[in-house]
């Protein structure tokens, strides 16, 4: 359990700008007072895919300003860790990472302890070799892999996000029969997202989603712009122009945010287009 934030964003270098303005809507715990046992973020340059994972250790939970405050990319997965299953270690702070992949869940597999052999039943060696830690979330990351993997799209940079969200609907899915398969009475939450970098694809189950569509950010108190700025700063045209999309599980203010319905896979690509599908019906 936890928070998460996700953010795709058309300009890399105004990403630092938008996690300023969004750290007055969005927390990185639920609830928002009370510290993550552990946080996480995850970001890419061209060539790279960069980790930062830290314990908390603090009285009071960390911002999302606070904890990735200066990033430069045109994603950012951030996360907040409540340890439910597996202990606090860096293995098991979200995001995780295969390949150029990042993937955080906020949430719990239900009876994981009884699932756990039959969700790395499924896996193919090379993606059970990957599941380092011991949470429940890595375990269905690797579920999304194999579904990437069976469509030969594992490694596919230009994968249609729509694609990615079937996987992500797919794996959602194998959870919940391999849970009734199993007698697992109590229903999981499953709220997961996941990136390559040039997309973002995010599932509701059991806990609440938001998402907003961004467009420029004014003022910007980093680079001056409080009132407006004037038409001559340089910084000004890139600041109206910029667009994102960010998911969060947990608001501090409902500006501009709407809520994903239940059982939904949302789908986001290069062109910043919102697409919502029904995660029973999504590649059924």
């Amino acid at each position: 359990m936890g928070a998460l934030v996700a953010i795709l964003q058309n300009d890399a270098n105004l990403l630092r700008c938008q996690v300023q303005r969004l750290s007055r809507h969005v927390a990185l715990s639920d609830p928002p007072e009370r510290a993550a046992d552990a946080y996480g973020y995850g970001t890419y340059t061209a060539t790279e895919v960069l980790l930062a994972k830290r314990p908390s250790g603090a009285a009071t939970p960390l911002t999302l300003a606070q904890l990735a405050g200066n990033v430069t990319s045109e994603v950012l997965l951030a996360h907040g860790r409540r340890a439910t299953v597996g202990n606090q270690k860096d293995e098991n702070t979200h995001p995780f990472r295969f390949r150029r992949w990042l993937f955080a869940h906020d949430g719990t597999i239900e009876g994981f302890a009884e699932l756990r052999p039959k969700l790395l039943a499924e896996l193919p060696e090379f993606l059970r070799r990957n599941v380092v830690g011991d949470t429940d979330s890595e375990h269905a990351f690797g579920l999304f892999l194999k579904f990437l993997r069976d469509g030969g799209q594992l490694d596919d940079l230009d994968i249609e996000a729509a694609v990615a969200g079937k996987a992500l609907a797919q794996t959602v899915r194998t959870i919940e029969e391999l849970a009734r398969g199993a007698g697992v009475q109590r229903p999981s939450t499953l709220n997961f997202v996941a990136s390559n970098g040039r997309l973002l694809v995010a599932s509701r189950r059991g806990r609440p989603l938001h998402y907003a569509l961004l467009e420029g950010i004014l003022p910007c108190e980093a680079h001056g712009l409080v009132n407006g700025g004037k038409d001559t700063d340089p910084h000004l045209a890139p600041h109206r122009r910029v667009k994102a999309v960010c998911f969060a599980t947990y608001l501090l203010q409902t500006n501009g945010f709407l809520e994903v319905p239940e059982g939904s896979v949302v789908s986001v690509g290069r062109s910043l287009q919102v697409n919502v599908a029904n995660l029973a019906a999504c590649g059924a």
